[in-house]
């Protein structure tokens, strides 16, 4: 089945058998719509990426230029990230205190939120520290993806080791409660950008230029049905201006 091995898919660090995020470089996956967000920026621009993970965007932002700032909970994952950004900090994201006022511009919150107890109560916190007109990023899972909805049609809401149903998410989302927690966070949405599901993780081989109409087509689909086709929802926002003060 196509969903499960997408959710299995993983990737090895330092030999360690542990799945962890990485980078999707192909066209309309969430981190292609991350970095078109940012593309957008001035190379000045100050960055604070929450759950950085091992960098996988981060060395591609200090390529562009950025001055960026790391935070992540992975000890592991922190030392191999951290050559990419102008400071870090291996912390608990749900304990740390973010005594940054007004100092970013953006800041990626990229498959993080869906892994906190209170991505509420995060986000609150986490909104200060942007500047005059900064802008949050954020990726998140879709649960009300057609594969979801058809396992449990079939009773199986199954955990595995990666995807939709990461075995790590404590929170799970629809388009519908995305907007309703960045309403709670006191967050206006300026833009939702909807994934397909990673097909090229699964089959490589589909990354060849001779499949790219089926790829458009498939993202086609997504945009026209999107609660139920899309994968991940990638966002941009902005505080509410009584946030910002």
């Amino acid at each position: 089945m196509l969903y499960r091995a997408l959710s299995e898919s993983r990737v090895n660090y330092a030999g360690a058998d542990r799945p962890a995020y990485r980078l999707k470089e192909f066209k309309y996956a969430s981190h292609y719509w991350i970095l078109d967000f940012l593309s957008k920026a001035s190379t000045a621009s100050r960055i604070l990426d929450v759950g950085a993970a091992d960098g996988y965007l981060g060395r591609i932002l200090k390529q562009r230029g950025h001055s960026l700032v790391g935070l992540e909970s992975d000890s592991v994952l922190a030392e191999k990230a951290r050559a990419y950004y102008d400071a870090f900090h291996s912390v608990d994201v749900e304990s740390f205190d973010f005594p940054f006022r007004g100092e970013f511009d953006y800041i990626l919150l990229a498959d993080v939120l869906e892994h906190l107890r209170d991505p509420v109560g995060v986000l609150r916190r986490v909104t200060p520290c942007l500047s005059h007109g900064g802008e949050l990023i954020i990726s998140l899972p879709n649960v009300a993806h057609l594969f979801v909805r058809l396992s449990l049609l079939f009773g199986r809401f199954d955990y595995r080791d990666y995807g939709i149903l990461d075995r790590s998410h404590l929170r799970f989302y629809t388009l519908a409660s995305m907007r309703q927690m960045m309403r709670e966070a006191s967050c206006r949405i300026l833009e939702v950008r909807p994934t397909p599901a990673p097909v090229q993780l699964v089959l490589p081989w589909t990354d060849d230029g001779v499949f790219a109409p089926l790829h458009e087509l498939h993202f086609l689909l997504v945009k026209l049905c999107t609660t139920v086709l899309a994968y991940q929802f990638v966002v941009r926002a902005v505080p509410y201006p009584s946030r910002s003060s």
